[in-house]
């Protein structure tokens, strides 16, 4: 089904025409195949009552709470995407919903269901590497205007007067900082719990939200998971995840697999998982076949742990920070590939990476870095409490 009318009506900046013709198009493409087309979600969830047991949620991430409720009150259980909603209120609106409908939800971190990340958290949860100490992920993923004029949210803080917080740690490398707390939980499957956060989020290119993030979050078990990412370096790489753990090291690489060295000179390996994607939408329908969301591997109530994570880098940055003009540079100006780059920002977030801080913790740290506070998150649960969604355009230059 494809509410193609009321996003059409939302347009997509100067794409807007473009955007209704691409969705009328194929919803009528759809019906011709024998396609059930709706312009509305609840209309949709009324007619498809009793001839269907769950639906998957693929839609815009402001819409996905909305949804995700409106699903679940009306006897559907849930497939969401990624991510589950920007603000921790909203995911608890959303898990309230499902309790009192006695529904599941499924979150899409596909990665989650690869062999190789699996076989990897049972090295850690069988104490192989010891106590985990530090992760750290580092990732240079350039985008191009393309990527923001896909639809009207991507690159901003709210759409349609809700909070989308759209950028590389909230959603195309979220998967990522989702891993790592995985990787440093204390248990198999078991994702770790947030502490505190100290985060530098930054915007080059011309978005209202971050395009570069580094995060720093302490769990309270006592492991420290580093994030420096970015959608504004000069070359394509990562990303590579690093663990430190007490009695050896771990690396994982996307498309690579999972290595697991020893201190006692042992070495082992896996291959990476072409069939995560399969394998996840095989443990959604299996669980609604089962009636039993101890089944899924993933659920939304896992999922708030990295939200609250990300909620506390807005807190802990209290705005987004802006990279003056003087340190960028526009490739393909003008044009459906014209991107930013920061000079030297590959070889920082690579730096700090290895360093285990903050490019503003480095000694020899560029002018336009900002250092900022720990964020301590206990008793958190409503986002905003200091970030300023003005910081983006109204930071000054660094």
């Amino acid at each position: 089904a494809a509410a193609y009318d009321r996003l059409a009506e939302r347009g997509s900046g100067g794409n807007s025409s473009r955007l209704d013709t691409s969705l009328a198009d194929k919803a009528d493409e759809l019906s011709r195949r024998g396609v059930e087309v709706f312009d509305d979600a609840q209309a949709m969830f009324a007619a498809m009552k009793g001839r269907c047991d769950a639906v998957y949620i693929a839609t815009g991430i402001g819409t996905h709470a909305p949804l995700t409720i409106a699903a679940a009150e009306s006897g559907y259980h849930v497939h969401l995407e990624k991510p589950p909603a920007a603000t921790v209120q909203e995911i608890d609106e959303m898990l309230d919903a499902l309790r009192r409908a006695e529904r599941m939800c499924l979150v899409g971190f596909q990665a989650v269901h690869a062999l190789e990340v699996r076989w990897l958290s049972e090295q850690i949860a069988s104490e192989r590497l010891g106590r985990v100490r530090t992760i750290s992920c580092v990732a240079g993923w350039p985008r191009a205007a393309s990527y923001y004029s896909r639809n009207h949210w991507a690159g901003k803080l709210k759409a349609d007067g809700t909070w989308v917080l759209d950028g590389p740690a909230t959603n195309a490398l979220m998967h990522y900082i989702n891993l790592m707390l995985l990787w440093a939980g204390a248990a198999e499957g078991e994702l770790a719990e947030p502490q505190s956060v100290r985060a530098e989020l930054y915007a080059a290119g011309p978005v209202e939200s971050h395009d570069t993030a580094c995060i720093e979050i302490r769990t309270r078990g006592g492991s420290t998971a580093y994030f420096l990412a970015s959608h504004c370096t000069q070359d394509a790489f990562g990303p590579d995840i690093r663990i430190e753990g007490e009695r050896g090291q771990a690396q994982w690489r996307a498309g690579a697999g999972a290595v697991v060295s020893c201190d006692d000179g042992t070495t082992s390996r896996r291959d990476c998982d072409p069939h995560m994607h399969k394998r996840m939408v095989v443990n959604f329908v299996r669980a609604v076949q089962v009636g039993d969301p101890a089944v899924l591997r993933y659920d939304l109530a896992t999922s708030r742990k990295v939200i609250l994570a990300l909620d506390g880098a807005h807190e802990s940055s209290r705005k987004i920070h802006r990279i003056g003009a003087g340190h960028v540079r526009r490739l393909d100006d003008g044009t459906d590939e014209a991107r930013t780059v920061v000079a030297g920002l590959d070889e920082l977030l690579r730096r700090s990476a290895d360093e285990k801080c903050l490019p503003s913790d480095l000694p020899d740290a560029p002018a336009w870095t900002v250092s900022t506070d720990t964020f301590d998150l206990s008793g958190y649960g409503r986002f905003p409490a200091r970030f300023s969604a003005t910081g983006a355009n109204g930071a000054k230059d660094g």
